[in-house]
């Protein structure tokens, strides 16, 4: 379900979309770009379409839009589709969409992973005219971080990075992103063992019973020990508490490497490390 006019104009020709994001052009193609988004009044709720340029996108965080698109269900559906809490400085609920099980994981891998204080998905809808004829993207998600940084995201499938169509949008998108002074992150599938933990770790993730006590006692913890000391030091005497290590961890008062088992030697810290490896396929 779209809620934004229909864009105008018949699509480009995949052959010349290929060639923009290659370069043909591409700084021409960025300075007539369109940007659509619902504008969200936090006051009434209501939200007003309106027509972008790149520029003006810049001063956007995930709190001033609502999405742009809803995915529906229908007979025969092949893919997974929900709603999920999403984190917001303005409004005291506040959900977002996601359309597959991959979308759902990573934006779980997400929140978990970094410091997230805005989320919006289906933010906006991208407009690229290239030549007489337009191509357009809705990415699937708008993010700012504690520190400011906003970082729009893409989810895939690693195997449709075969196709030079999909690359190519993504690669337009990256640099849509760039121009407006933000990150671009396209994830992939997360591992089976990485999936496992972060559904895990996840459901942890409200658990608010003996919160403040686990606090105090992460203060007097050590910087660096395994997973089965940090459950005994925060649990009553001879009873190890794994629930308040998860919901540490998915809190991010503790952190973990969640692309390896969870085993009662594995080394847990008070502060995040360098991952081994990233989920992004395109980061920056």
């Amino acid at each position: 379900m779209d809620f934004l006019p229909r864009s105008q104009g018949p699509f480009a020709p995949w052959d010349h979309v290929i060639r923009t994001a290659d370069g043909d052009g591409l700084e021409e193609v960025l300075d007539a770009t369109r940007v659509a988004v619902r504008r969200l009044d936090p006051s009434t709720s209501r939200t007003a379409s309106l027509d972008l340029s790149v520029s003006q996108c810049a001063s956007l965080v995930p709190d001033d839009i609502a999405e742009v698109r809803r995915p529906v269900s229908y007979q025969g559906m092949r893919n997974y589709i929900g709603r999920m809490t999403m984190p917001s400085q303005a409004h005291e609920s506040h959900a977002g969409w996601f359309e597959s099980r991959n979308e759902q994981e990573n934006y779980r891998d997400l929140l978990t992973g970094e410091p997230v204080v805005q989320m919006v998905t289906q933010p906006m809808r991208l407009a690229w005219p290239i030549g007489a004829r337009v191509r357009t993207h809705v990415p699937d998600a708008l993010h700012l971080r504690a520190d400011g940084q906003v970082t729009l995201v893409d989810i895939t499938r690693r195997s449709r990075l075969q196709t030079a169509e999909a690359l190519a949008i993504f690669r337009l998108t990256q640099a849509t992103a760039h121009r407006m002074r933000w990150r671009y992150q396209l994830r992939g599938e997360l591992t089976p063992q990485h999936q496992r933990n972060i559904s895990l770790i996840y459901a942890h993730r409200h658990c608010s019973a003996g919160t403040a006590g686990w606090l105090a006692r992460l203060a007097t913890m050590p910087a660096v020990q395994q997973i089965a000391d940090a459950a005994g030091a925060l649990g009553p005497p001879a009873r190890p508490s794994y629930s308040a290590v998860w919901h540490l961890v998915a809190t991010r008062h503790l952190f973990v490497d969640l692309a390896a088992p969870l085993t009662p030697d594995a080394v847990i810290r008070r502060r995040p490390s360098p991952p081994r490896s990233t989920r992004c396929l395109i980061s920056r």
